[in-house]
């Protein structure tokens, strides 16, 4: 992978190219934006033109280190992911990381550590990296990358150089999409308007496109009352897809109803989104769709499926009372 092949995050590697040629690598940086839009691939670069032999805008992508890297061979570049049921990073997983980095590097100029998914460190954990941040050693950097900023410890993001990575452009998205899935390209981009700007959204969604074309019917649907009579997904992953669902339709009726209704997602659903939007409540819509978000963090905390599903209902119906 090399810098070009990137798509999107024009400023963000600008800026990290300008850091290695200039030698000024910062000890530790913090990539944030939204799940899917590339942040680890950013960060697996970085790691790479950190120990690549290329002087002359690393990575090369030919060099024995740059394959080794590839391979995640590399005895010098170490990538901590989430695992485990909790698919947390624990403080073993840290302090097993900075055991090695206490060593000098074995080949490269620099010991780096990749750690994608910043917010789900324990508190523990979390503390175990801070001191190593406070305390950096000259030969060691650190790649964070986070989707929820607000979720990691204030102290860790203060001792990062902060990059904001930006959701790509639907245009962007949809030509992607397009180009790499052979989808048609009104397809592509009623997609793309709908993934917020992730790639790896955008895709999910197109692999499951006739059953949420069925969630927008239900949702456009005239006699919300039929939603009683529809059997509820019951899996983390389906109900997980029927809050992004309502979220969006709840997010593009206030739209409607607030701004230029042009300006919906939905765009082959604009009728009945205005429809809604002249009949409900649009400050109800919106505390509805902040109440869908809690939900949705509430799934991911082993709280039933059945459950979510079932209030996620209500919330809807309760729309229309």
């Amino acid at each position: 992978m090399m810098w070009d092949e990137i798509i999107g995050h024009e400023a963000a590697k600008r800026l990290l190219r300008a850091h290695l040629a200039s030698g000024r690598v910062a000890q530790a940086y913090l990539l944030a934006g939204v799940d899917g839009v590339g942040k680890r691939l950013l960060a697996l670069v970085m790691a790479r033109a950190l120990v690549c032999e290329q002087a002359d805008d690393p990575p090369c992508n030919r060099c024995p280190v740059c394959a080794k890297v590839e391979q995640g061979a590399h005895p010098d570049v170490h990538v901590l992911s989430p695992g485990g049921a909790s698919e947390q990073i624990k403080i073993d997983d840290i302090r097993q990381v900075l055991g090695r980095i206490a060593l000098r590097p074995f080949s490269a100029r620099w010991q780096v550590v990749v750690l994608p998914g910043a917010e789900r460190l324990t508190e523990e954990a979390a503390n175990s990296l801070l001191k190593a941040l406070e305390e950096p050693a000259s030969c060691t950097r650190f790649l964070l990358t986070t989707s929820r900023l607000s979720q990691c410890l204030p102290t860790i993001v203060s001792r990062c150089q902060l990059i904001r990575c930006e959701p790509l452009a639907p245009e962007v998205l949809a030509e992607l999409l397009a180009r790499q899935k052979r989808c048609a390209p009104d397809m592509a981009r009623a997609v793309a308007r709908l993934s917020g700007g992730s790639v790896v959204s955008a895709i999910e969604l197109l692999d499951r496109w006739a059953s949420h074309q069925q969630l927008l019917a239900r949702l456009a649907d005239e006699q919300p009352v039929a939603w009683l009579t529809q059997p509820m997904p019951e899996t983390r992953q389906e109900v997980a897809h029927l809050l992004d669902g309502l979220m969006a339709w709840l997010r593009d009726v206030a739209v409607a109803a607030l701004a230029d209704p042009s300006a919906v997602a939905h765009g082959s659903h604009a009728a009945a989104l205005r429809r809604q939007a002249q009949r409900l409540d649009a400050g109800r819509c919106i505390e509805a769709a902040f109440e869908l978000v809690a939900l949705r963090d509430s799934l991911e905390q082993f709280v039933s499926p059945r459950l979510v599903a079932s209030l996620a209902r209500e919330k809807w119906l309760s729309l229309h009372v």
